[in-house]
């Protein structure tokens, strides 16, 4: 899904640097998922149980893609 590639690709770049060590680990997970598990959790049409993803979400969903 190319709106997933952007989102994960623009998160990347100027964000990924600043997780801690265990966000960084929820952010793999999360980018290891496919996007037709993902995308719910991104728009918010289902929650994330796992807290750490949930703040990864959190953080994705404030990316602008440019």
């Amino acid at each position: 899904m190319l709106e997933m590639d952007l989102l994960l690709g623009g998160f990347l770049e100027r964000q990924f640097h600043d997780l801690t060590p265990a966000q960084a680990v929820a952010f793999i997970q999360l980018a290891d998922m496919e996007d037709l598990e993902l995308w719910p959790l991104i728009t918010g049409k289902r929650e994330c149980e796992n807290s750490l993803q949930a703040e990864v979400v959190n953080m994705l969903r404030d990316v602008r893609v440019k």
